[in-house]
């Protein structure tokens, strides 16, 4: 029962340090979704996740020894901070409605298909009723699941380096 328990226990923190990991790699990395499909599942795993492995960290922290007042305030306080994650998950996903959607791609690398210059338009849909603001970027396929996006000047790139994609119009 004691390794089941520390199993459960280091699962929770390596759980735990995963997520805290991609939120912070998300910050300062170019790193996007494919689809908004995947960022949903994504998403939604990462907020039943995170707080039941908050939850499951009390395996390891409540001891034989601990008194009751220490055994009752260990687990009253991991309660408490595994309801004040699933809400703050829960307001960053209201809050993260926004997203981009490709409009068109403009040019292909001719050496590697999986690097486009696209026209991505930002928008809220019928959350700010703004119109979408339209942006260029050079997207570059990681995997089937991430995308590399970056701005880019179409102005300043080596148009030899690119084929030029004509997008049928509506």
């Amino acid at each position: 029962m004691q390794r089941f328990l520390k199993i459960v226990f280091w699962s929770s923190i390596i759980l735990l340090c995963f997520w805290i990991l991609t939120a912070i790699l998300g910050i300062f990395l170019p790193v996007e979704f494919a689809n908004k499909d995947i960022r949903l599942k994504f998403e939604s795993t990462r907020g039943f996740s995170f707080p039941l492995a908050v939850l499951g960290t009390l395996t390891g922290t409540l001891k034989r020894k601990d008194t009751k007042g220490d055994f009752l305030i260990k687990i009253v306080l991991t309660i408490i901070a595994a309801v004040f994650s699933f809400y703050i998950i829960a307001l960053y996903a209201l809050g993260n409605l926004c997203s981009y959607t490709t409009s068109g791609v403009f040019f292909e690398n001719k050496q590697n298909s999986s690097i486009k210059i696209v026209e991505r338009s930002f928008g809220c849909g019928a959350v700010d009723g703004l119109p979408s603001s339209l942006h260029v970027h050079k997207v570059r396929e990681i995997s089937p699941y991430l995308i590399w996006v970056t701005n880019i000047d179409t102005n300043t790139i080596n148009k030899d380096e690119w084929i030029r994609i004509k997008n049928p119009e509506p």
